[in-house]
């Protein structure tokens, strides 16, 4: 078999450009959100104030451009991309979209609760649902030839990148990034801060977008590998995700001061009480926030299954390889086992998180 290099361009499977080019799509996206436009915004237009951009439209549109002439030039291929996928990296490109250049935008800037619901579209909805659909594909099929072969494929065959790719995306530091990407920007001096200076504003947004499609990557990583995160650390730090979007929000809930203040420099929209509003927002940080964090356990735990199925087709299964005289009947009964033990682990999952909601709650509650 010939070297890889010395392969026709079209011999070169497109599914081999690795998931990295999700990120670097993604870091264009935020490229001049650097103020919200919130000056003078009064409720009566703060439902029409649609913020579009050149410099944040444009790359969105490029993207959806180059992935529907992708899409199209892997329609005849024997297994083209199913209707769900184009249906996720749409939904998922629309919810960043919303984040930057809907109303919520300037609203953002005067309102915490609305600002939260940005940062839920493009820290976890955007990413978490472009990453689900697995663009990478149909966005490599929709590049120019030229540039392919120029600059994307020697970017991605580099051993820095690569190596820079899997430390940031390793289980370890990928959590820790998305939940710094959470807890900094939270910290009210800071917080204030991006409210006032539209550079630390667009560095705020740029960080929770990549922070979120790291994260991302390697909680939906389809790869059974080795290397690959075990589904069970997947799930932990999902949970984990959970309590910390529980504590925090329940904390900016019950508290009984005001904390960001840069809200009241230009006053809040609708007449909403600072305290109202920022309880309001804590709920976002509470309650919505960590369903998206079950909705990916649910799927994280679908994949699993499907995993341990593929591995019982082979022979192998969570105890190792089968024994050789396994016939049909005892893999079949090893797959529904493989099922129940991973729907045992979704129930006492779904107990767990609802007694932490719960539990949480009441603890802040004594506390105040």
């Amino acid at each position: 078999m010939p070297p890889k290099a010395l392969l026709p361009a079209k011999a070169r499977p497109i599914r081999r450009l690795p998931d990295r080019l999700i990120l670097a799509a993604a870091v264009f996206l935020p490229a001049a959100a650097l103020a919200h436009g919130g000056e003078g915004l009064s409720a009566a237009s703060a439902w029409s104030s649609w913020s579009l951009t050149p410099e944040i439209s444009g790359p969105i549109l490029v993207i959806l451009t180059i992935y529907v002439r992708g899409a199209v030039r892997r329609h005849s291929v024997a297994q083209p991309v199913s209707a769900v996928r184009h249906t996720l990296f749409a939904g998922g490109m629309l919810a960043l979209f919303l984040s930057l250049q809907s109303p919520v935008d300037p609203m953002g800037e005067r309102l915490f609760l609305a600002h939260q619901i940005q940062h839920l579209l493009l820290r976890m909805i955007g990413p978490m649902l472009v990453v689900l659909s697995r663009p990478q594909g149909v966005l490599t099929a929709g590049l120019p030839e030229a540039l392919r072969r120029s600059i994307i494929a020697p970017v991605m065959a580099n051993g820095a990148v690569s190596g820079l790719y899997r430390r940031l995306t390793g289980p370890v530091a990928a959590f820790l990034l998305f939940l710094l990407s959470l807890y900094v920007w939270q910290v009210p001096a800071i917080h204030n801060s991006a409210l006032r200076a539209p550079l630390i504003h667009w560095a705020m947004h740029l960080t929770m977008l990549a922070a979120g499609f790291l994260f991302f990557a390697m909680i939906f990583d389809r790869r059974d590998l080795p290397t690959a995160p075990p589904h069970f650390l997947r799930i932990a730090l999902l949970f984990m995700v959970i309590v910390s979007n529980i504590l925090l929000g329940a904390i900016t809930v019950f508290k009984t001061t005001v904390l960001y203040t840069a809200y009241d420099i230009e006053g809040r929209l609708f007449g909403i009480a600072p305290l109202t509003d920022e309880a309001a927002g804590g709920f976002i940080l509470w309650v919505p926030a960590s369903m998206m964090a079950i909705v990916a356990i649910v799927i994280v735990v679908y994949g699993w299954n499907l995993t341990e199925e593929k591995r019982l087709r082979r022979g192998h299964g969570i105890a190792g390889p089968a024994p050789v005289t396994a016939g049909p009947d005892q893999v079949g009964r090893g797959q529904v086992s493989a099922r129940n033990r991973l729907g045992l682990l979704l129930g006492l999952g779904a107990l767990t998180i609802f007694g932490l909601i719960i539990g949480t709650g009441v603890f802040v509650v004594s506390l105040n």
